[in-house]
């Protein structure tokens, strides 16, 4: 089989033509389909482009073979996309994964299957000016001073709440520094990171984020729990009867390229999906 050579020094063009038993690929078809297919080259995009357009052209062919659609259909258009649905739905076995596979799953990916941690907290916000130099220094040293005071408090959390009213550049400060409960994903990564890994109370170290210097209090944490297969059970079953149609399709795909005569690039890699 040969490959799909270049033959200018920014890898733009082939030397070749692609045929799928004996029907040609034109070269501007690759070119447009190059856009579909980022890569480090242009190079390997036409290589991507050119292996997709030939799956493409042999799944038509199969489909036209049974009466799917005709050999004008476009295959970059939706109505391919359903013929190529029906195709699969009469050529590869829809598997489903069976209760061993559901389970040895679970176990195998336990940590995946947690409840989300969540946090009640309350913070003051010592906001840095963008591009106001020394701004950042200042605020720190407040936030310094401010959790020394708390710290020296009899009552941290209601001192900290006081704080939070008076000093806090953040609209949270009128409801004592509260945020509420907070998850994964609610806050910018410094502040979610100081917050889920330690405990509860007081963070001992003003926490830097793109809005300026935080003072943290954890009111009350609570972390993912180990969650039951029952309450599981369908969303892997999900995830592994698609898996196993993708391997299904795949194995499909290779029946299609081993009956095929293509020339002008290599297939062998080009088989974890059936489209671009």
């Amino acid at each position: 089989m040969n490959a799909l050579p270049a033959n200018d020094a920014n890898d733009q063009q082939f030397i070749g033509p692609v045929l799928v038993n004996g029907r040609r690929i034109a070269r501007e078809r690759i070119y447009a389909e190059m856009q579909h297919h980022p890569a480090p080259s242009p190079r390997e995009a036409m290589y991507a482009a050119a292996r997709s357009l030939v799956l493409a052209d042999l799944l038509r062919e199969s489909a036209c073979e049974q009466g799917l659609c005709d050999r004008e259909i476009d295959t970059a258009s939706a109505a391919f996309d359903d013929v190529v649905e029906q195709l699969f739905e009469r050529e590869v076995p829809q598997l489903k994964p069976t209760l061993q596979q559901r389970l040895e799953y679970f176990y195998t990916h336990r940590e995946k299957f947690t409840s989300q941690p969540l946090a009640e907290v309350r913070h003051i916000l010592l906001a840095v000016m963008p591009g106001k130099k020394g701004s950042s220094g200042g605020q720190k040293r407040i936030a310094n001073k401010l959790l020394a005071e708390i710290l020296r408090a009899a009552d941290p959390l209601q001192h900290f709440t006081k704080l939070a009213q008076q000093r806090s550049n953040c609209s949270s400060g009128s409801a004592g520094g509260s945020l509420g409960q907070i998850g994964p994903g609610d806050t910018v990564a410094p502040f979610e990171q100081a917050v889920f890994s330690g405990g509860t109370g007081l963070v001992r170290t003003p926490v830097r984020t793109k809005y300026g210097w935080h003072l943290i209090y954890v009111e009350r944490l609570e972390r993912g729990r180990p969650l039951r297969f029952s309450h599981m059970e369908e969303r892997i079953g999900k995830y592994l009867q698609a898996d196993l149609r993708r391997r299904m399709v795949n194995v499909y795909l290779k029946c299609l390229v081993g009956k095929a005569e293509i020339q002008g690039v290599d297939m062998s890699c080009a088989l974890g999906g059936s489209r671009s």
